[in-house]
């Protein structure tokens, strides 16, 4: 009952988000239309600028599955990456279901441990955002003390982070089937942080991927004549990282446009710039992506399956209006 309630709540949330923001985007229409006078420079550099972020996504799971002695093809990871981020941007966590279960059905994988490493690399992503966020509104509170808050609450889960690290949380053996799965959840989670090697290598591939997002938000606002600080861009996206962990949240659609709005309007640079600016970004990153599924999917990760397997794991891909079976499908038995 208090989860259908929830699940109520969520959507219901998630759904006048995203209404506000299409009314936006439609008070906004004519300024989208700059995208089509984009230089073929700009468009490029985006190109590959999200094409090499999804990579680098792809390549934080190889070395995941590495360290479980998982060897996966280039065409695998590769093909995951795109999945996961095109079905991710719609819905949380969605794309991620796919992976868990095609490496649980191919390899054998544990879904705790997927979570577990999930989990892992989740942390070192907002502790790298919270890092970098903190170190920017620091220098930019000088001109805008009104982020003060903002630059708090890097602080805050900053050094709330660093110390579950140092101190992991540790859940005992027990018979209820939901604590015996959270500890051997938390046992992933805390062998990762205690692997050094895979550690540094999440480390690196999380912080190329802070530094390519907020570049990639920069370069989009070249893309519409939007004139945004390099800096703020980066505070820009490292709010993004935080928008994803609002629990009564389905996706960031619409969210981390209306966070880049605010913030951009206290910066001095606008509601509308800001807006526009992350709707470019979001524009470039589901396009590609979701054209990249459409071609690796019947590809790369066809190819050596049987037709069973595929139909179990990548059948919901078919249709991608509908998230809520990809969801329902893939629950854990």
């Amino acid at each position: 009952m208090y989860s259908t309630f929830l699940n109520w709540i969520k959507g219901l949330t998630t759904l006048t988000i995203v209404l506000v923001s299409l009314y936006f985007f439609y008070q906004y229409r004519e300024d989208f239309y700059l995208i089509a006078e984009v230089s073929p420079t700009i468009f490029i550099v985006l190109l590959l600028l999200v094409i090499l972020s999804i990579i680098i996504n792809g390549n934080k799971l190889r070395d995941i599955t590495q360290s479980f002695s998982i060897e996966l093809r280039l065409k695998e990871w590769v093909g995951l990456a795109f999945i996961s981020s095109s079905l991710n941007g719609v819905v949380y966590k969605s794309g991620s279901m796919i992976t868990s279960n095609y490496l649980k059905r191919k390899y054998g994988f544990p879904y705790t441990s997927f979570i577990g490493a999930l989990g892992a690399d989740h942390f070192m992503v907002v502790l790298i955002n919270a890092s970098v966020g903190f170190g920017i509104s620091i220098y930019a509170m000088t001109a805008y003390p009104e982020i003060f808050p903002l630059t708090c609450w890097f602080l805050v889960v900053g050094i709330a982070l660093l110390y579950l690290i140092i101190n992991p949380v540790n859940v005992s053996r027990t018979e209820k089937r939901f604590l015996d799965a959270l500890r051997r959840v938390t046992i992933t989670l805390n062998n990762i942080f205690k692997n050094k090697k895979l550690f540094k290598k999440l480390f690196l591939n999380n912080s190329i991927l802070v530094f390519l997002t907020g570049l990639r938000l920069f370069i989009a606002c070249k893309a519409i004549g939007v004139d945004f600080e390099l800096l703020h861009c980066y505070l820009y996206t490292t709010v993004w990282a935080f928008v994803r962990l609002i629990p009564i949240l389905q996706s960031d659609i619409g969210s981390r446009e209306l966070a880049t709005g605010f913030l951009s309007e206290i910066l001095g640079s606008g509601f509308k710039q800001g807006i526009l600016a992350t709707a470019v970004d979001r524009i470039f990153e589901m396009a590609l992506a979701l054209v990249g599924t459409t071609i690796l999917k019947n590809i790369f990760l066809v190819q050596g399956m049987n037709q069973t397997t595929h139909k179990k794991i990548l059948q919901p891909l078919s249709g991608f209006h509908t998230f809520t079976a990809i969801i329902k499908s893939l629950a854990w038995k």
